[in-house]
This record gives structure tokens, C-alpha cells and sequence, in this order.
């Protein structure tokens, strides 16, 4: 049965032909009328799912067609999967890597690092013409074959059972061994009896338990750095540098700083300027991610003069409803459904997984494997439980939420054991109201929404 697709208008074509060129790092340019006609005609063929009115499964895309950079990113977000196809054909070197890190150093040897979310992207956008239950569905069958070929606890497996089938073209296992998800190790050791024998694996190992600020943590973190830049340059064939990594310190900091920025400017709105959506992808292009550094870089420049034109002018985000709620989310890897959360008078105005490494920046003086180790090692997300918790609130506070909702994954070891301490101290020294949520991948299921959505009617 087909589906009806959320159409741009033309109405506001003029506008967006009027926005900046989105420059990539191989020297080649999307100019904003090659943008317009992917997202008004090879995309929604291509990729239905992610123009589907379906308001359960929550919006796919931004559908707010007067705030340009939204636009630009989803153009980037569905050209990912061809966009990787052709790096590899071209010899570029691809890392999977864990969410809650930083990318500086795989950008300083030349390697594209791909979260698990970009490398589930590349998979799904390499199946063509589907609508969101049937990309959904081939989304939860991975997974079901993940949990059966490494273990039905481990939460995020997400990506290493493409890399594991010899589906994507992945040189290179290297995540951070952080504390933010229970599995990443494992998730790692088990490609060694993977069928795909051919891909390298590293643990960057990360020195757990109030290490931050140690100088033989420092030092040894800083080593683990080194060690995975030669790894990564055995696939890449090329010599990485210290002025290299410095390099990409100074471009990584840039986004950094920028997110960080229009963060601010967000909560400082007396109304949102964009609906949860669209402030996501604001925090997440601060991570220069989408496959291309540069190419995030130029849309995020750009986003800050449409925001700030937003806030001045008292303009209200696509979806928002008047006098919505404001919920914090903690947890790694998820989230609300932000579309039927809007419905029911809520917005999301934070999240402190992502927002965590956002706010790690990199002393751009000195030894550049120091310093990056030494910001690394002081991720808010990776502290105890006290410590954590007391960053979170200052988020909180900064994006004046009135409620949080921690949400941990089935099998999340890490998480779910640390989330009713962090809730508490949150509650003690606020007094908003908290609420502890257990999810799971694949189909966002009407339960848990139920679930949320009692909890933004005692709001």
C-alpha cells in the first residue's frame, strides 16, 4: 500500500537556493539546487521511508522547510550510504567506531570514523525503495542476527553485525573502551571468529575508575592514541604526524566551539526556535560527522546565521506546540519519539551522551597526543556517578528543562546500573521531576511511548 510522503514546497525553494554550497573534503561541492532536487525528486524514490507522514515512528528528516541547514543535513544523512561506496572505491580508508568519542585523531590519519548509527545508515541506504515498517524491519532482523551470533545482552551492537557479514567495507574495528556503553570490548573480540577475518581491530583502551587528570593515565591514554594512529595508517598507507593530529584538533575544536555556541543561543530563545529534531542535529553536526568533517563544518558555519535570525525574531520551531515542557534525556544511544512527545506539549532540549565530547575541548598547545588523551580522559559522561551528575544538572539548569528522563538499553550493563544514582542526585539538587525508562532497538514501540508521554502529562 503506498505511503503519503511529506513533499518540500516550492514556495520556499527560493529561500534555500539562496543558502551556501556544502563543500566535502575531497574538493567537491553540493550546490543548494542539487541539494533541492535530491530531496524533492531521486530522494523520495530512493528512500521513501524518510519522507513518510508517519507520526509513530516519528519524523524521518526535518520537515521544517524554512531553516535550510535541516535540509542540508538530511540531504547528507541519505547520501551517506553512497557517499561511503564511493570513498572506498577511491582507496579512502573507513573506522568503525563507538558513539561518545571524539574523531580528531581518525581525521588526522585520513580515515573517515563512522558511529554506529552512520554505519547502520550506510547499510539501510543500500536497500532502495522501502517505507519506514519495511526499513524498520530490516533494521530489528540484523540486530535479532547480531544478539544470536555475539550475545542477546550485549545492547549496542549496532554496526557490527554489517561489518561482521562482510556487508560494508569497514577497514578497521577502533572504538574508545569508555564507560558509556557495557560492551564495547566484546563487541570488538568478537570479530575475531567473525566470517570477515579481514578487517583490523584495536581497542583504544581507555583507563577506567577516576583517572581523569592522572599524569600516568594521561600518558598511557596518550600511547593507546599513538598506537592507533600507526594501525590506521598501515590501512591508509600514509605517515600521520604530530602536526597532522594538531590539524585536526584546530578543525575538530572549531565545530566544537560552534555547537557549543548555538547551543546556548537555543536555550537562551524565550521560544524554540526549531522543533527536538532539528536541535539534535545542531548539537550532533558539532561532531563533524556525516562522513565528511568538512562538509559538516560548512553546514554548521552556515546554521549559525539562521538561528540567530530565529531567536531575534521570536520565531517558533516546526511542531512546537505554545507552552511546551522542556525534557532533558539521559542515556547513551537513544531517545523519545520526538514527534508524538511534541504532540503531547514537550520538547527536548538536551541530551548528554553526544553533548558530553561536544564539550571536550582540546588544548591546541603542546604535545597534540597529550592534550587530546588529557580532554578525552575528562569526559563529563565517563566520570562517577557524583561527578557526572553534577555536569548533567548544569545542563540542565543551562537548558532549563523541567523534567529528565533516563533511558537505558536492554543488556546496557553500564547504564542501567548508574541510572537510579544519577536520577537521585539530580532530583536532591533540583527537585524536577526524574523518570527511569527501559528500551530497546528496532520498532519504537506504543508502550513506551505510553510510558513517556504519562510522564509528560505530570509535567
Amino acid at each position: 500500500m503506498s505511503k503519503k510522503l511529506f513533499r518540500y514546497s516550492e514556495a520556499n525553494k527560493e529561500r534555500f537556493l539562496a543558502s551556501d554550497d556544502i563543500t566535502f573534503s575531497d574538493g567537491g561541492v553540493a550546490t543548494p539546487e542539487e541539494v533541492w532536487h535530491y530531496l524533492t525528486e531521486e530522494g523520495p524514490k530512493k528512500y521513501p521511508h524518510a519522507f513518510e507522514i508517519n507520526l509513530h515512528q516519528g519524523n524521518r528528516g526535518s520537515k521544517d522547510e524554512t531553516f535550510p541547514t535541516t535540509l542540508k543535513t538530511q540531504y547528507l544523512s541519505l547520501t551517506l550510504s553512497d557517499r561511503m561506496e564511493k570513498a572506498r572505491d577511491n582507496g579512502k580508508s573507513i573506522a568503525f567506531i563507538q558513539g561518545g568519542q571524539t574523531i580528531d585523531p581518525y581525521t588526522a590519519a585520513d580515515t573517515i570514523a563512522l558511529r554506529p548509527a552512520n554505519v547502520g545508515n550506510w547499510n539501510n541506504g543500500r536497500h532502495h525503495g522501502k517505507n519506514i515498517y519495511e526499513n524498520a524491519q530490516i533494521r530489528k532482523e540484523k540486530k535479532e542476527k547480531s544478539h544470536h551470533d555475539m550475545s542477546f545482552e550485549a545492547c549496542q551492537t549496532a554496526g557490527y553485525e554489517h561489518i561482521q557479514a562482510g556487508d560494508l567495507r569497514i577497514d578497521i574495528v577502533a572504538p574508545y573502551t569508555t564507560l558509556r556503553c557495557s560492551d564495547v570490548s566484546y563487541g570488538v573480540e568478537a570479530h575475531r571468529h567473525g566470517p570477515n577475518q579481514n578487517v583490523k581491530l584495536f581497542n583504544v583502551d581507555f583507563p577506567l575508575r577516576n583517572q581523569a587528570g592522572k599524569p600516568w593515565a594521561i600518558e598511557y591514554f596518550s600511547k593507546s592514541l599513538r598506537k592507533l594512529v600507526k594501525i590506521l595508517d598501515e590501512s591508509s598507507g600514509r605517515t600521520t604526524t604530530d602536526e597532522d593530529l594538531l590539524k585536526a584538533i584546530k578543525l575538530h575544536n572549531t565545530g566544537r566551539r560552534l555547537s557549543i555556541e548555538l547551543a546556548d543561543l537555543w536555550w537562551s530563545a524565550d521560544v524554540p526556535p526549531t522543533n527536538s529534531d532539528d536541535r539534535q542535529t545542531l548539537s550532533s553536526l558539532g561532531h563533524l560527522e556525516y562522513g565528511d568533517t568538512k562538509a559538516s563544518l560548512s553546514v554548521l558555519k552556515e546554521a549559525k546565521k539562521y538561528l540567530v535570525e530565529r531567536v531575534e525574531n521570536g520565531v517558533k520551531g516546526h511542531g512546537v506546540p505554545d507552552n511546551t515542557k522542556r525534557l532533558f534525556i539521559l542515556g547513551s544511544c537513544v531517545g523519545v519519539n520526538n514527534a508524538r512527545s511534541e504532540v503531547d506539549g514537550a520538547i527536548v532540549v538536551g541530551k548528554d551522551d553526544g553533548w558530553s565530547t561536544v564539550n571536550a575541548l582540546v588544548d591546541e598547545e603542546g604535545d597534540p597526543f597529550y592534550n587530546l588523551a588529557k580532554a578525552t580522559l575528562n569526559y563529563p559522561y565517563e566520570q562517577g556517578i557524583e561527578e557526572r551528575a553534577l555536569w548533567t544538572i548544569e545542563q540542565i539548569k543551562r537548558s532549563r528543562a523541567d523534567g529528565v528522563i533516563f533511558i537505558h538499553r536492554w543488556g546496557c550493563n553500564t547504564q542501567a546500573s548508574v541510572s537510579r544514582a544519577i536520577v537521585d542526585v539530580i532530583k536532591r539538587e533540583t527537585g524536577i521531576p526524574t523518570y527511569i525508562h527501559e528500551s530497546e532497538f528496532g520498532l519504537q514501540h506504543e508502550q513506551e511511548h505510553n510510558r513517556v508521554s504519562a510522564f509528560i502529562e505530570m509535567l
